[in-house]
């Protein structure tokens, strides 16, 4: 960057990021310089910018009696290849060498395959020569020897050839690679030269500490977790990922993650008539079966899925709880700007957790260990992946829902590889003569075995349906149900099996679905 491009008479100082408050979709950027100014009316510069910050949101404030009459911020586009920096056009100088390279292998592999096209249209015509020579009692000793010259010159081809397509390809990798990381250094101040302007009156001599403020797009982040359980003891962090590529680099910046969504508007959704109408009684009950995600406090509320997610991480969006959270890095940051995710600390804790192997048949064939914990943080979990390790390592991902200080929630680590667990289902329809009532009887047969050497404790959870009208009724087989289960309000029976080493174990579950006459759909 010139100083041309900056008044004649501009006060140049430096305005480094103090604090930057992340939101989920952008970023507020805090600037502080000091300045010794005299008195009267100053034009103040400060340089390196991010070029994408938005106009409207710039601020600036002054101390000491100083007062800011106006403040904006300039652009100009580098079009010179000097302007650029000294990495890129060095990056970009290779790129061109390799690519022509790349060019010349082409051509000499295209004259080495054109070479040994003609070779071989010259082979061939021997081959159809030779039989009209030996018709004609002529020797075939020069034959030989030109055969030999030819299949020795095709096979040199042959291999130059291969050995050209390899540097092709060698040459093409080593430039796509370089490619990739000049798109990683194209930020936007490569291209743009941006400063900020600002008209500041001062009533006397004296330092003048100048405070600018503004909005950037680009700029986001996302809470990422990781929890350890080790040794009967259960540790979490929470972390944030960082991205950005707003063309300036926060160094030594206080961050500061926000859950507040600043795009979402305030306008009251539009209200439109409900309309009541008269509708005759159906003559006949059509009724259907549908799942139902039963909604729990504390544990359930909290906790992640039974298993862990695939190796792939899905960040969703920042989930609050419904009250605007705002969380501290530990201490001063560096996020660069080249787009890529950089994690800060956020806070820890450690907790004793209940740990247990569950089991859901119908959903997957594996008995998975769980741990249930408290939230001993002084801090909300935020919803977001968690990283999952054992105390032999990591073992997958899970994710975790909005977690309050002192709330219970459980996480999946993973199945048990010493368990096996197996599962068969019968369906018989009887009808009752006597009441004109279908019934229809399910039964489930489930089979646990242990490969283990040590005794386990396993919670089966199967479900049976519930039933929201009189007209169906859904009963439990007590006496096809072998052993006794327990059976909460929502249709969840859980077994408790302990297993020996090495044995197994059979839980038969049964339950009847009645419907009186007149009910469709079931």
């Amino acid at each position: 960057m010139t100083t041309t491009l900056y008044p004649e008479k501009a006060v140049t100082f430096s305005a480094p990021v103090k604090k930057v408050t992340l939101l989920e979709d952008r970023a507020q950027v805090m600037r502080v310089g000091s300045v010794k100014l005299a008195a009267g009316q100053h034009l103040l510069v400060v340089t390196d910018v991010a070029p994408v910050l938005q106009d409207l949101s710039l601020r600036a404030s002054a101390t000491n009696g100083a007062k800011v009459s106006d403040v904006r911020v300039r652009r100009a586009m580098k079009v010179a290849p000097r302007e650029k920096p000294e990495a890129l056009k060095a990056l970009e100088l290779d790129i061109e060498k390799l690519t022509e390279q790349w060019r010349r292998l082409r051509e000499d592999a295209g004259l080495v395959d054109g070479r040994k096209e003609r070779l071989e249209q010259v082979l061939s015509r021997a081959f159809e020569e030779l039989p009209q020579d030996v018709s004609w009692g002529q020797p075939q000793s020069p034959w030989k020897d030109t055969l030999e010259g030819l299949f020795e010159k095709i096979r040199t081809l042959r291999a130059k050839h291969l050995e050209l397509q390899h540097q092709q390809r060698d040459t093409n990798d080593e430039r796509n690679r370089l490619v990739v990381q000049r798109q990683a250094m194209d930020r936007p101040d490569s291209r743009f030269v941006t400063w900020l302007e600002a008209d500041v009156i001062i009533p006397a001599d004296g330092n003048v500490e100048v405070t600018f403020e503004y909005t950037v797009p680009n700029a986001l982040w996302r809470p990422i977790h990781t929890a350890r359980l080790a040794d009967g003891r259960f540790s979490f962090e929470s972390r944030a990922s960082v991205w950005q590529n707003t063309g300036e680099d926060w160094v030594d910046a206080k961050l500061v993650f926000s859950t507040a969504r600043a795009s979402l508007g305030i306008e009251p959704p539009l209200l439109s008539d409900d309309l009541l109408a008269a509708q005759k009684k159906a003559e006949k009950l059509v009724v259907a079966a549908r799942e139902v995600v039963i909604q729990k406090a504390k544990v359930s509320g909290g906790g992640g899925g039974s298993a862990p997610a695939p190796s792939t991480v899905d960040l969703p969006g920042v989930d609050d709880g419904g009250e605007i959270r705002n969380l501290e890095a530990k201490g001063p940051c560096t996020v660069p700007s080249d787009g890529r995710p950089n994690t800060v600390p956020l806070f820890e804790f450690a907790a004793s957790p209940q740990t247990r192997l569950v089991a859901y048949p119908e959903l997957e064939l594996r008995v998975f260990l769980t741990s249930v914990q408290k939230n001993e943080a002084r801090f909300p979990i935020l919803a977001g992946p968690v990283e999952l390790l054992l105390q032999n390592g990591f073992v997958g991902w899970t994710r975790v829902l909005f977690v309050a200080p002192g709330e219970e929630f459980r996480l999946s680590f993973g199945p048990d590889a010493t368990l096996r667990l197996a599962r068969t289902e019968r369906d018989r329809n009887q009808d009752a003569t006597s009441t004109d009532w279908k019934t229809m009887t399910k039964t489930v047969w489930l089979y646990l075995s242990s490969l283990g050497d040590e005794p386990k404790k396993v919670d089966v959870i199967e479900r049976m349906p519930v039933s929201e009208i009189e007209q169906v009724k859904i009963t439990l087989g007590a006496k096809r149900t072998t052993p006794k289960p327990k059976v909460d309000e929502n249709g969840f029976a859980t077994w408790t099996i302990e297993l020996e080493p090495r044995a197994q174990a059979q839980v038969t579950f049964a339950y009847d679905v009645a419907t009186a006459p007149g009910v469709q759909g079931m």
